[in-house]
């Protein structure tokens, strides 16, 4: 059942129809992937995966489609991809985007549509409108789609190790990789069920020490999932020291593309930095295998973040997402800022 009625899914994920759109593409990823939507459905049942072929008029496309619900219906969310992931439609053209927001701005509930970085060849950056567009008139407001701006960071993969090593890692990285090699920690590569609880005990300490409880806490289906479904297309690297592990980062390779999924690491061997070792396994083996791009995920404007996926050579690169907040969600909001304002404010604004 197609989410608005001016998109119509002609067939699911697993017919043949939709690998042929995803086929010699090459801003396709793994989250546009059925492989990807298997992951979530094992990993969410709360989720129902819409995901498969999509005509909207003239257009046709491949297209990820996950539909969260909550609290009875009353916060309803369509998400491409989940969780917060790339996808949007396959070709992703301007036409086929602009097709889907439309579909998605009649449709019910709220929206969240994360854009694709890898349309453009490497290097010919996509550039945010240099003035924002005008607001929609407070009638309209509420089945808006607004434009938001986020970024990636990206790096072209060269033909060797060598290369990198050479001419994108700095003297200063370099001499890092040698000096922490020494110290004893070791990158491996692990399938062991007890490797990702390891990791995923890791993910939980670092969710609990958040100011704030996040909005999604991960369960640890997600993590088994991906490596059971995924195959060889997930893998997970893992730190050890002195037989502990100490950090371990899950990443997906498909269609030459290398995603950063997820890393967590033990604070208390924080000096042995295992995510700089791991991160330069990663992209040697990347390399090795004839990888062109690994894509290292946003840093939600955390700017240690950003040097560090820069000390590695990585390029910033932009991508649109689209939202649209639906009746619920706006309804959440007013709620929220209202217990926020605390009594008096509320009082004075009477």
């Amino acid at each position: 059942m197609s989410p608005a009625s001016t998109l119509k899914r002609t067939c699911g994920a697993d017919d043949p129809a939709y690998d042929a759109l995803l086929a010699g593409r090459e801003e396709a990823t793994f989250f546009h992937t059925a492989r990807w939507a298997r992951i979530v459905a094992a990993a969410f049942p709360q989720i129902r995966d819409l995901s498969g072929v999509y005509t909207a008029g003239s257009r046709r496309f491949a297209l990820p489609l996950f539909v969260w619900r909550r609290l009875g219906g009353l916060l309803t969310t369509t998400h491409s991809s989940f969780p917060f992931l790339y996808g949007g439609p396959i070709p992703a053209t301007a036409e086929n985007w602009e097709a889907l927001c439309r579909g998605l701005q009649r449709a019910r509930g709220s929206s969240l549509l994360l854009g694709n970085p890898f349309v453009d060849p490497p290097g010919a950056l996509p550039r945010p409108p240099q003035t924002p567009a005008p607001a929609p008139p407070r009638a309209k407001r509420a089945r808006a789609v607004s434009l938001e701006w986020d970024e990636t960071h990206l790096l072209v993969l060269p033909e060797s190790v060598d290369q990198y090593w050479s001419d994108l890692l700095t003297p200063r990285k370099r001499n890092d990789i040698r000096r922490l090699t020494k110290k004893g920690v070791r990158i491996e590569r692990s399938r062991e069920p007890g490797d990702v609880a390891a990791v995923y005990e890791l993910y939980r300490r670092r969710m609990a020490a958040w100011d704030r409880p996040p909005g999604l806490v991960y369960p640890p289906a997600f993590y088994r999932a991906m490596l059971d479904a995924g195959e060889e297309d997930v893998r997970l690297y893992v730190a050890r020291f002195e037989e502990h592990l100490i950090g371990g980062t899950f990443v997906c390779r498909w269609n030459g593309i290398v995603h950063y999924n997820a890393g967590y690491f033990d604070d208390a061997h924080r000096r042995l930095r295992p995510n700089v070792l791991i991160q330069e396994r990663i992209i040697r083996d990347a390399i090795s295998d004839g990888q062109r791009l690994y894509d290292m995920l946003p840093s939600a404007g955390l700017p240690n973040v950003v040097a560090f996926k820069e000390s590695f050579g990585a390029v910033a690169r932009p991508f649109p997402r689209w939202r649209k907040r639906g009746p619920g969600h706006r309804l959440l909001r007013g709620v929220r800022d209202r217990l926020r304002r605390g009594p008096a404010q509320r009082k004075a604004g009477e």
